[in-house]
């Protein structure tokens, strides 16, 4: 696990563009400008962890400190966490969700993280639960 850079740029592009295939069916096409400049956003004022194995990217999470509209109370959201198929049996997943609420913790704010357009709602749900988080609140779209 480290932090990512400048440098891990096109490789984080690329493992979101995987990411975004994997989505329900009926998820918004990816702009790559606003792609981009969220990527460079985030590692620049956010943090983006990586964990490598064999020197490539085997998943990533990436988050800003943001607020609720309605309060100033500062917590760290994730903008995306993404793990590759061929490496969702190992501890990656965990790690990355374990490095990325120590961060929040180390910055005494709160995490908040979300899976919205993935598959297997409830098995990341209990995936949540088992790492010591609450489920609040769900999402709906028109289809």
């Amino acid at each position: 696990m480290r932090l990512a850079t400048v440098e891990d740029l096109s490789e984080l592009y690329m493992m979101l563009h995987v990411m975004h295939s994997e989505t329900v069916s009926n998820t918004s096409p990816i702009c790559s400008e606003k792609l981009t400049n969220a990527l460079s956003n985030a590692l620049h004022r956010g943090v983006v962890i990586i964990a490598e194995v064999d020197g490539k990217i085997a998943g990533a999470i990436g988050g800003m400190e943001t607020s609720d509209w309605w309060s100033e109370e500062k917590y760290l959201a994730d903008l995306f966490y993404f793990v590759y198929k061929e490496h969702r049996k190992s501890r990656i997943a965990v790690n990355l969700i374990k490095n990325f609420m120590e961060i929040g913790r180390d910055a005494e704010i709160k995490v908040k993280l979300g899976h919205v357009y993935g598959l297997d709602g409830d098995r990341k749900d209990n995936f949540y639960e088992r790492l010591g988080l609450s489920k609040v609140g769900s999402l709906y779209m028109e289809a």
